[in-house]
């Protein structure tokens, strides 16, 4: 059986590093890390005409295979996860398949906006992060990173990223067991971490000494 962590927030809030970090401390032989990102939908099942579809609303993403791996790892069945491209914004080919680890940490921004993804988290995180850290990194990883230009991100995050964190991302924080403020976050992300540990339910003690 894995026990399910999940970390959401805005864009560029930390999850990412957050989640990795999270990984190291209990043991990348002991903690799967699995991106909401992956779960996109190809864009050559959503792409209207010339148009670019928004990425940042539940519909873009298929939470119901990803509630699916999630309910499979806490059975400890193995699991088969999806690749996505940012760069062409297509599926490529699934992971070989994977056993089961005693952790499964899952990062992604509208984790806790759906229902059923949330109900199989063990213990869920919400990164709180102000707008303009967001975007700063936003920017600086999409121009670097994604190949996007300085003039798209701006009018994607305006138009679509915002928009869907104050519409769905924001309010999903009331579904956390933790909020972490940036200001801790940067400040001793070992804190966040053993605040993550200390909330882990009973039944993963055994499975934290084999871990650690």
């Amino acid at each position: 059986m894995s026990v399910i962590i999940a970390i959401a927030g805005g864009s560029c809030s930390g999850k990412t590093t957050l989640a990795r970090s999270l990984q190291h401390r209990l043991g990348a032989a002991e903690a799967m890390l699995i991106r909401q990102d992956d779960y996109y939908f190809d864009i050559r099942d959503r792409a209207e005409g010339d148009e670019m579809p928004n990425f940042d609303v539940p519909e873009a993403l298929d939470f119901a295979l990803l509630a699916e791996n999630l309910e499979a790892l806490k059975a400890g069945e193995g699991v088969q996860l999806p690749n996505y491209d940012f760069t062409t914004h297509q599926r490529i080919r699934a992971s070989e398949p994977l056993e089961a680890k005693a952790f499964s940490i899952v990062e992604g921004l509208l984790l806790l906006d759906d229902a059923n993804v949330r109900e199989l988290a063990d213990v869920s995180v919400y990164m709180r992060c102000p707008y303009e850290t967001r975007f700063e990194r936003r920017l600086s990883r999409d121009v670097a990173e994604r190949g996007r230009t300085e003039e798209f991100v701006r009018h994607q995050f305006a138009q679509d990223v915002e928009p869907a964190h104050v519409k769905y991302i924001q309010p999903s924080m009331v579904h956390a067991d933790i909020v972490v403020e940036q200001a801790d976050y940067l400040s001793s992300i070992d804190g966040v971490i053993d605040r993550i540990i200390e909330a882990l339910p009973n039944s993963a003690a055994p499975q934290m000494r084999l871990a650690l």
